[in-house]
């Protein structure tokens, strides 16, 4: 072939694969500027499919991680060749492990160039390896059965929303001359709806017969249509059934009041108390989603389990999602999730004093920390308490360490419309930014709020070039001099080299950093100042730093702790002893009273 002819073979090979990625679903393009990309970015730049560029391609990664998280819908990344398709490794990771579409499609030199030392050459097949769901490659467009492979093509990116959502590799190579000035416009078909594909999956058994029955719903990440609407299948279930509900704040429950009779928050402290713990054991535990946040609640699940309480762990995604030594694993689709709940009838009269004890523990629960923490300085969960009343409709993404989880004990409820999103599928703090950044983009009229430590938010400064152009993004930046989540493990007690190794305090000028992006920035150091800031008028990407006194956070968070473990155990015996002197197990509202069986 002469070399006259390589780019127009490059060009078709290129609208050939956009075309396919739009029958896929895909709703945008995340490019990255390179030259070895050419045709990809050319092809897609001549449709109507939304393109934004990302400089850093590790940025750029974690950018349509939260863009396809939002949308609950195939992005697809691109960028040049050499190493920097190995930037979008720990987006990748986080996309397999939270179930969210992506197709990463890395340009590359063609054969000949390979394994002879040519420059921004290496082996790139081999980046994603065990974290992506397939992988094609591509010698070179050009070549004659480069388009042989086009169905083979079709078949893998169909791949990203079949079951669990997750991510998928395209790598092709392309020779040059890359183009040439003779673009044509691409038409996109209307987009192809695939059925839900057949799947291996478990049959429902019928729910048991019991008026103590619990649910547990955990983070729910995957980016799949399905997935909130039988969320809120299963508490509708709930509340017929008078079964409290145990709901992650990332688990899209907490929101709205239809969802308020039947939601317990404050689980994390209540069931500290093993009086608690006695008085409100279920006989039997539904769970979906992920591991709760709460070690407290995924501890005692598992303490359950293996005492032989039937526990149904339903995985949509395959993966048990429990440590229990013999779990009862029950997998199913969304869809199939949602019909069976919606076809649970109440024919029992709920036991009022099940649920009502749940009620009890949350009320004293909250009764306590506000005691507690009444005239005090200001401190992390308050912070999340706060940060976490966003508008109507308005999106929260927390960071992994203590932004997740004060605010899964703190921020007891959320404004309806609104959705919680999180990077929980490996727990790292990298990327935080440009996830918030791809989530504001994808609809710019809804307001995001991030809330971020100050490592997490160093370790993710460049993707700010991205949250720059996000009018509706709001960070909010707990600066506590360090991480502040190791003053609560063990490792705390090696004093000589705590600070070092683990606290890591930084010396960053947040207020410098964010105006090198031109992002408007302010400092709080109390509750009332923080209420003012986020509650006022912004006409851009704002950033707010909250100082906050490391030693007063940890001891506040003890505090409270003891407290409500004191209160319940006033309120909850673990023992009464009855007339005639005998010890009677339970407890439960009043003293004596133990909460009814079946």
């Amino acid at each position: 072939m002469t070399a006259d002819h390589i780019p127009h073979r490059n060009a078709e090979f290129a609208q050939q694969l956009v075309q396919r990625l739009c029958e896929a679903g895909c709703a945008g393009f995340v490019v990255s500027p390179g030259s070895r990309n050419t045709p990809i970015v050319m092809a897609a730049a001549n449709t109507p499919i939304p393109i934004e560029v990302v400089v850093d391609e590790r940025s750029a990664g974690f950018f349509a991680l939260g863009w396809a998280k939002a949308a609950r819908e195939p992005i697809a990344l691109v960028c040049t060749s050499g190493s920097a398709g190995a930037h979008y490794l720990p987006a990748v990771i986080e996309a397999r492990e939270s179930g969210v579409p992506l197709i990463v499609v890395t340009a590359d030199r063609p054969p000949e160039h390979q394994d002879i030392g040519a420059p921004q050459t290496t082996f790139q097949d081999g980046f994603y390896q065990r974290h992506i769901k397939g992988y094609l490659g591509i010698a070179a467009a050009d070549d004659k059965g480069a388009l042989e492979k086009l169905p083979e093509l079709a078949s893998l990116v169909a791949t990203v929303t079949q079951g669990k959502p997750g991510p998928v590799h395209l790598n092709i190579g392309f020779r040059e001359p890359l183009w040439e000035a003779s673009p044509r416009a691409l038409p996109v078909e209307q987009l192809i709806e695939s059925p839900e594909p057949t799947l291996p999956a478990d049959e429902l058994p019928e729910l048991p017969r019991t008026r103590r029955g619990l649910v547990v719903a955990g983070p729910i990440q995957e980016a799949h249509p399905d997935a909130q609407a039988a969320a809120q299948a299963v508490i509708q279930m709930a509340r017929r059934l008078g079964w409290p509900v145990l709901a992650d704040i990332a688990s899209g429950l907490r929101q709205g009041p239809e969802n308020s009779a039947s939601l317990v928050s404050g689980y994390d402290l209540l069931l500290r108390s093993e009086t608690v713990r006695s008085a409100l054991e279920p006989d039997f535990v539904l769970h979906i989603g992920r591991m709760p946040t709460s070690k407290t609640l995924f501890t005692w699940l598992q303490t359950l389990e293996d005492k032989a309480t039937p526990v149904w762990n339903i995985s949509t995604d395959g993966q048990a999602h429990t440590l229990a030594s013999k779990p009862r694993i029950i997998r199913t689709s969304w869809r199939r999730l949602a019909n069976y709940c919606q076809g649970v009838a109440s024919d029992a009269i709920p036991e009022s004093d099940w649920i009502e004890g749940w009620r009890k523990a949350e009320t004293i629960t909250q009764e306590v920390i506000a005691e507690q923490t009444a005239d005090v300085p200001i401190w992390e969960g308050e912070i999340s308490a706060i940060a976490s009343r966003i508008p109507r409709k308005g999106r929260l993404i927390l960071a992994s360490g203590m932004a997740i989880r004060d605010a899964d004990s703190y921020a007891s409820k959320l404004p309806a419309g609104s959705e919680c999103l999180v990077n929980r599928g490996v727990n790292g703090i990298d990327g935080l930014i440009a996830t918030a950044a791809g989530v504001a983009a994808q609809d710019p009229s809804r307001q995001v709020r991030l809330i971020i430590g100050d490592l997490a938010f160093q370790h993710d400064i460049g993707s700010l070039a991205a949250a720059a152009a996000q009018p509706n993004l709001d960070i909010v930046v707990i600066n506590n001099g360090g991480g502040g989540i190791f003053e609560f493990l063990p490792i705390r007690q090696a004093t000589d080299k705590f600070d070092r190794f683990f606290l890591t305090p930084q010396n960053l000028n947040i207020a410098a950093v964010t105006a090198g992006f031109g992002i408007v920035s302010c400092r709080c150091e109390s509750a009332s100042e923080l209420e003012l800031v986020l509650s006022g008028a912004k006409t851009g990407c704002r950033v707010t730093e909250v100082i906050v006194d490391r030693q007063h956070n940890v001891n506040i968070h003890k505090t409270i702790g003891s407290a409500v473990t004191a209160r319940l155990n006033e309120e909850f015996l673990l023992e009464q002893v009855d007339g005639e002197g005998n010890a009677t197990p339970g407890g439960g509202l009043e003293p004596g009273k133990r909460l009814s069986g079946h």
